[in-house]
Parts: structure tokens; sequence; C-alpha cells
């Protein structure tokens, strides 16, 4: 019994030993080369904008080897560690890589940051990467950019065959300035927008209270115009009829509305902005024949 339970034993180690040896002779070895160096990666960012940014990046490279087989994409990171996401600068601005169309398909590993195509031999292969905004912060206007590292590596490899070839990620973030006004304090965007104020019945030194939420990702320039020059006149009388005159401060100063008002604003960039109380008060009123008085304010807001 020990006899052949020795030779049983045996005979399975060689079989294992033939069938793992098959495998390993089996087993292409792959090389490729990149022969279309990345494209710039440019991604157009404006963050008050409602749909994601997204961008791409355009390569081509060439099998070098005999048979098919299958390579690996890797983007590294400036710790040399593959990634499929990273920040930009330090805009905050947070961005994903996906797999773009081309002439093979690039699958996702288990590896985040690690793509694998099949190759066929001697064959030229396009391929892209996809670049989306998933995280959205106020980047400040200008140009950002990251340095990425893409390499070819054998199927299941740690390293690369071959240098690396620089990918380079711009941000590009256009001067954006944003203003609404609305009845009430808050973040960007709450609350009713208002385009009239209306003091109703007049009564002397009456207030009300708008609020000019504003948001930028550079210094922005303010302005505001009364057309009547800080007078209520009223409705389609002659410049010499009869007028009431009106305050207004800004964030607790106070603006002379007989002539044009100007400031620069260095806001936090953030999404929700600034939210600026606008007081408009009565003066004297008096006796003033019945009728509606108005004036027309211009505000404008704009990045310099």
């Amino acid at each position: 019994m020990s006899v052949r339970s020795t030779r049983h034993r045996l005979s399975i180690a060689l079989i294992l030993g033939i069938a793992m040896a098959g495998t390993a002779s089996s087993a292409a070895a792959c090389d490729a080369l990149v022969v279309e160096q990345p494209s710039v990666l440019r991604l157009d960012y404006d963050p008050f904008a409602s749909a994601p940014a997204s961008g791409r990046m355009n390569f081509s490279i060439e099998s070098r080897s005999a048979e098919r087989c299958a390579m690996d994409i890797a983007l590294l990171g400036r710790d040399r560690l593959p990634l499929d996401e990273t920040e930009v600068g330090d805009t905050g601005v947070r961005v994903r890589f996906n797999a773009g169309a081309g002439d093979t398909a690039m699958a996702a590993t288990a590896t985040p940051g690690i793509w694998r195509v099949q190759l066929d031999p001697g064959k030229r292969y396009r391929l892209s990467f996809e670049v989306v905004a998933i995280r959205d912060a106020v980047a400040e206007a200008g140009e950002h950019s990251e340095t990425l590292e893409m390499e070819l590596r054998e199927s299941g490899a740690l390293s690369a065959s071959h240098a690396g070839n620089p990918v380079t990620l711009k941000l590009i973030s256009p001067p954006r300035a944003q203003m609404n006004i609305a009845g009430a304090a808050g973040a960007f965007g709450q609350g009713a927008a208002v385009s009239r104020v209306d003091f109703g019945e007049m009564t002397a030194n009456e207030a009300r209270r708008v609020f000019l939420q504003v948001r930028a990702n550079t210094i922005s320039r303010l302005t505001i115009d009364s057309a009547n020059r800080g007078l209520l006149k009223r409705d389609n009388s002659s410049p010499a009829a009869d007028s009431i005159g009106y305050f207004a401060t800004l964030n607790g100063v106070e603006i002379d509305l007989r002539q044009h008002y100007e400031a620069m604003l260095d806001l936090p960039r953030t999404l929700g902005g600034s939210s600026l109380p606008f007081d408009l008060r009565l003066g004297e009123v008096g006796a003033h024949v019945a009728g509606t008085y108005s004036d027309l304010v211009t505000i404008e807001f704009s990045p310099l």
C-alpha cells in the first residue's frame, strides 16, 4: 500500500509540473511603443456652469510583438503610483480619468489607474482618455496644470519596459462673475430673485432691503448707477416735476447716488458666494402730486 501511494503522489507531481510548464510557454511576451505622444489634456472649466466640465487626450501605440497579446496602460501621479482621479494643482477641482473611444477597447483592471488592451502583432492603435470633473470648486481665473505620466507595461507587470510619457493636464478657468438680487440673505441662488422694490404708500424715512448675492473667481467690479441721480420722479412727468429723494447703503457703506458708484470686490472663492445687504431709504416725503414715483437703478457686476 505504501509503494502504491508513493507512486500515486509522484505521478500527480509530474502532471502538475508538465501543466505549469505548458502554461508558461504559452504566454506571449508583449511589447509596444507610444508612437504618437499624448496630446495636452485641456479642460475648459467654468465653476458656475451646470454641466460637468470634460476633456479628451489622444495618443497612439504600436505593437512590437509577434503574437496577439495583452498590454497595460498605466497613469501615474507625482508619487509614481497609478491613479484614475486627481486634484488639479491647488484648485480644489478633482477630476476622474476614463477610457475613451479608440481603435480597441481599454478595459479597466482591478487596479485604479491601469487599463488593459489586446494588441494584434505589428498593428497601430489610436486611443484616448477622457477626463471629467467630479468635484467642483471655484478655481482662480487663469491656467492651472498637473503633470502625470503614462506607462506601457506587460500585462500584470509593476514597471514599464520603456521610458514613460509625460501627460499634461491643463485646467483653463476663464474670469467669471455672477450676481443675483434676492429678497433674503443666503448662498448664491437661494431666495426669490428681485427686480422691483416697492415702497407702497410712501412715508418719510421708510426703508427696504434686498441682497446682492455675488460670486466670482477673480477680482471683480461692481457698479451702481441711478437714472435720476438719487431721485424718485413721477411717471410720465417732465424733469422739472417734483421728486422725492432717497438714499442707498451697500453692506453698511453709504452710496452717493448722484454720481457713478464703483467698487472692486475680492470675494472668497466659493460656490455660495457672498450676500451683501443693499438698503434703500426714503428721505422727506412732504406734499406731492399723487402718482407713481420711480427711479431705475442699474447694478452691474463683472470680472476684471
